[in-house]
């Protein structure tokens, strides 16, 4: 069986992402070119990224203390902590200063974006246009001879197995990246491909009105800094399941916000008849009709 319980954080702000928030606001740091010749393995935080990570922790250790973990403040065996190699990974676990000892897994690292990764935000723009294919093609999309997010879940599946063998009877905390997080919610809940492409334009401002009907995107979805997704075997009644069956989100720098969170959701797996199968891929338009 899996862990008890499976928490899944994403980094805090990293140089990356305020360099991308400046180009996007049309005022480019004057740092960003000798940023992005550092591989993206090896890119800090921002002290806004630092902030978050701590409110991150700060979460964490209520909510674990809550449920009878973490009572000495010293080492907790009943937790398992794993981390992205990358650096901004490393940092944001860090700065959690939770009580327990990490393990680094590369298969929590980054999509690998091949020849994109150390282009300026002008430069992507420029090599890959505005189609925004990684949206509309969700999981399929590869990123500039890097991998695609369907690339990414065979490393994923192999770290469940890890997972599946090694740790059923304790909680696991993992810091990781937004796509590899995305990964993992369309394995455990066993997503559709076309659920992966939904999630990604309803959470990002500039298609939330296409898929949503309105300007504002999921922000309730939306894998922000340091955003927690948060897996249990624990049903409602307080019986165990052989399988997650409940997640919820949490912005730690928001909990309180109804916007921002979504509280404990059942899990729901889905299934098809032979009809429902085609009614599904009737979504899908046929362009050679009547051949």
């Amino acid at each position: 069986m899996m862990p008890k319980t499976l928490t899944l954080v994403r980094h805090g702000e990293s140089e990356s992402n305020a360099a991308k928030r400046f180009a996007e606001k049309g005022s480019p740091h004057p740092n960003e070119a000798p940023l992005m010749q550092t591989h993206t393995s090896r890119r800090r935080l921002t002290p806004r990224g630092v902030r978050q990570s701590t409110r991150a922790g700060e979460w964490l250790r209520k909510h674990f203390e809550s449920i009878g973990c973490l009572r000495n403040g010293s080492e907790d065996q009943s937790i398992v902590g794993f981390v992205s190699p990358y650096i901004r990974a490393m940092e944001t676990a860090g700065h959690m200063r939770l009580p327990i000892k990490w393990r680094a897994d590369a298969r929590l690292a980054e999509r690998n974006w091949g020849d994109m990764d150390q282009l300026t935000y002008e430069e992507r723009v420029a090599k890959d246009g505005e189609t925004h294919n990684r949206e509309h093609h969700g999981i399929f999309w590869p990123a500039g001879n890097g991998e695609t997010l369907q690339m990414v879940g065979t490393r994923i599946w192999q770290h469940f197995d890890m997972l599946n063998r090694q740790h059923s009877d304790v909680h696991v905390v993992e810091v990781s990246h937004g796509e590899t997080m995305l990964v993992q919610r369309f394995m455990l809940e066993r997503w559709m491909p076309e659920d992966v492409v939904k999630m990604m334009l309803a959470t990002d401002t500039r298609f939330s009105k296409e898929v949503l009907g309105k300007a504002a995107p999921d922000n309730q979805n939306k894998i922000i800094n340091c955003r927690i997704v948060q897996y249990t075997r624990e049903r409602e009644d307080g019986s165990w399941d052989a399988k997650y069956c409940r997640v919820r989100l949490v912005a730690p720098s928001d909990p309180t916000n109804p916007g921002m969170n979504l509280d404990w959701q059942p899990i729901v797996r889905r299934r098809f008849l032979s009809e429902e199968l085609l009614q599904y891929v009737e979504q899908f338009p046929r362009y050679l009709d009547g051949v």
